[in-house]
């Protein structure tokens, strides 16, 4: 994995020399979803209503070369900062990209099901360990041409060089904040994707930190997600795997905490209006220490967090209505804990 910067610096070079462009084109697109939301048990958080927006300012091209660009700049959420920002540029051998709060690889929802939206990735009251994933960071990738390989494979690859550079800089600027070694200064990614047959879909992602010297004791972050979905007719059904283990430095009991995730859902289109389906998603949050003194083993502590999730979603006229259903047992990996949301959504996209 840490060929990888190595790599794409050097396919940068070779992609980027390229001619003046002509002019280019200029697009908006989005979309709307407006919200209210139940919290069942979690008293603290009520009732709500929300609205949330995603406008995506697009402007491409071509080079006199062939090669064509793409720049993208996406409001969303509710921050003011133009910081999910893309400019790729397409060659004949493949894609070279700059990223930053974008172009995430990670493969823990590619098992795709649900009407309204992935799993647990639509919404959960808890959060969700999943791994590391380079769109939380400034970042650029390298994507195989399509075509190139066959079983409709495609390979990514993305280098962060900085992991405290979490924001938009301008250019030439360089961001002062300094990361724990133990943290990772650095992190590199690869999926792999293949589509052998019709109906499936596989996808696969790997990720590692590179502290970069820090700690002589500590241990680099790594995570790696796999999935698959099957469409036939109407029905579609997902399952995937992910593991976890946070990057760690030295700590008094030597202590490890890692992540083993399962994700799996049902889908069932009535017709082109109306979706139905139902996703189980588990999360075991493992806990080791070593051995201290005066012991002769060290010991093991395991939560596992489920959520379930039931989601409706009916569209009509342009406009997506949809209601979904969750609960979550030991919710942020704590025993006994349990939450519940209702979301209903009016969802328009332009």
């Amino acid at each position: 994995m840490k060929k990888i910067s190595k790599l794409l610096v050097g396919i940068l070079f070779s992609a980027l020399v390229i001619a003046p462009s002509y002019a280019g084109e200029m697009t908006v697109t989005g979309g709307a979803t407006a919200t209210f939301a139940t919290n069942g048990s979690d008293a603290s958080a009520g009732q709500n209503i929300g609205i949330s927006n995603e406008l995506d300012f697009t402007a491409s091209g071509e080079l006199d070369n062939g090669y064509t660009w793409k720049y993208q700049v996406q409001l969303d959420g509710d921050s003011a900062a133009n910081d999910d920002t893309r400019l790729e540029v397409g060659t004949d051998y493949g894609t070279v990209g700059f990223y930053v709060s974008e172009g995430g690889l990670s493969s823990e929802l590619a098992y795709g099901i649900g009407a309204l939206g992935t799993g647990f990735d639509y919404a959960s009251p808890s959060t969700f360990q999943k791994g590391y994933d380079v769109d939380g960071y400034s970042n650029i990738q390298y994507h195989t041409p399509s075509g190139l390989l066959p079983f409709g494979l495609g390979v990514k690859l993305g280098y962060v060089p900085n992991m405290s550079a979490t924001t938009m800089l301008s250019a030439k600027n360089s961001d002062s904040t300094i990361t724990s070694q133990a943290e990772g200064r650095s992190l590199s990614m690869a999926q792999v994707k293949a589509a052998p047959i019709d109906g499936l879909s596989i996808q696969g992602s790997v990720a590692e930190t590179s502290s970069e010297g820090g700690d002589a004791n500590g241990d680099d972050g790594i995570s790696a997600n796999v999935g698959a979905k099957y469409t036939m007719g109407q029905f579609s059904i997902g399952y995937g795997e992910g593991g976890y283990q946070p990057a760690t430095g030295l700590t008094a009991n030597d202590e490890t905490i890692y992540y083993e995730n399962q994700y799996q859902g049902i889908q069932f289109d009535v017709n082109d209006s109306l979706s139905l389906s139902y996703n189980e998603d588990t999360s075991e949050k493992n806990t080791r220490t070593g051995v201290v003194v005066g012991s002769t083993k060290g010991t093991k502590a395991t939560v596992e967090m489920e959520q379930e999730t039931i989601q409706v979603a009916y569209t009509v006229g342009g406009a997506t209505i949809g209601i979904a259903d969750i609960e979550v047992t030991n919710a942020d990996y704590t025993s006994g804990k349990d939450e519940t949301q209702t979301i209903i959504s009016l969802g328009i996209s332009f």
